[in-house]
């Protein structure tokens, strides 16, 4: 009777994911492109897409500025970007185009960790794409 709890309990939890999303490599955003892409003009009921993603860095240090972009669909109302220990919304700059900027203060030990970072880019639906990129705190 366990075991089948067991199971039934692991294919819930593997159904309650957000959206699919993609794993991108922090090497791949920390290079800024040559030629930013233009966001992809969506009428407003289709799904979100985030089209490209950049930051100055992945391992973050206490005193130093983290910034980023992100460049989806013209039909992304909001574009969050959290771990489990913090969340805050990136600045819409115009449609499809992203931004936010924040200085990492002083962060006690526990918090100096790895992390997935979620970027979830939502439509005025609530329907959502989202892209996961390891960062570390040090």
């Amino acid at each position: 009777m366990g075991h089948r709890l067991g199971i039934v309990l692991a294919a819930l939890w593997a159904g309650c994911t957000v959206t699919g999303g993609r794993n991108l490599d922090p090497l791949s955003v920390v290079a800024s492109p040559a030629v930013w892409p233009t966001p992809q003009v969506l009428r407003p009921g289709a799904p979100p897409r985030i089209i490209a993603v950049w930051m100055n860095q992945t391992i973050l240090r206490p005193g130093e500025q983290w910034r980023g972009k992100i460049v989806a669909s013209t039909n992304v109302a909001s574009v969050e970007i959290r771990t489990e220990s913090f969340s805050f919304t990136a600045d819409r700059r115009g449609f499809g185009i992203f931004a936010f900027s924040q200085n990492i203060l002083d962060v006690i030990p526990q918090y100096r960790r790895s992390y997935i970072l979620h970027l979830i880019a939502r439509n005025t639906h609530g329907e959502a794409d989202e892209c996961r990129v390891p960062i570390s705190i040090r």
